[in-house]
């Protein structure tokens, strides 16, 4: 809250419901830009942004990985049940499924944009009902 400083010094008045000529009052929106570039300064890193997972605008994203022989429909199918399973929980949760680009491609993508948790599901990580989880802040996989 700025007060009316800035309106008497630069007499910026309006006129109120009276007719009567006033000061306005201001408020500032600096603090909340200041502060985005104050966290992307503080969480990033040379691959891009690393998000808190509550500010993040997309908390996990599910890619599959195909090999030759893969069902790619069926490794698609489980990457969008997954998913749904995540946003159910209330998860902010991208399923990835574009075909035009590697999955190096992809990964970095997703890097830069500060997803903190990625969720790889590949042909032989459906076979063992697994799948491959990266945490974007420190690269950790399991």
């Amino acid at each position: 809250m700025l007060g009316q400083n800035f309106s008497k010094m630069f007499e910026i008045k309006y006129l109120d419901e009276a007719n009567v000529s006033q000061m306005v009052w201001q408020a500032s929106w600096g603090f909340s830009t200041r502060s985005i570039g104050a966290m992307i300064m503080m969480h990033s890193d040379n691959k891009g942004l690393v998000l808190p997972p509550k500010v993040a605008q997309t908390q996990i994203v599910i890619m599959p990985i195909f090999n030759k022989g893969d069902d790619l429909a069926v490794l698609n199918a489980k990457c969008e049940e997954v998913g749904a399973s995540l946003r159910e929980s209330g998860l902010r949760v991208v399923v990835d499924l574009s075909d035009n680009h590697t999955p190096a491609y992809k990964f970095n993508v997703w890097e830069l944009r500060g997803t903190p948790i990625r969720l790889e599901l590949g042909g032989r990580d459906l076979k063992k009902n697994e799948v491959r989880c990266v945490i974007r802040h420190n690269g950790e996989k399991s």
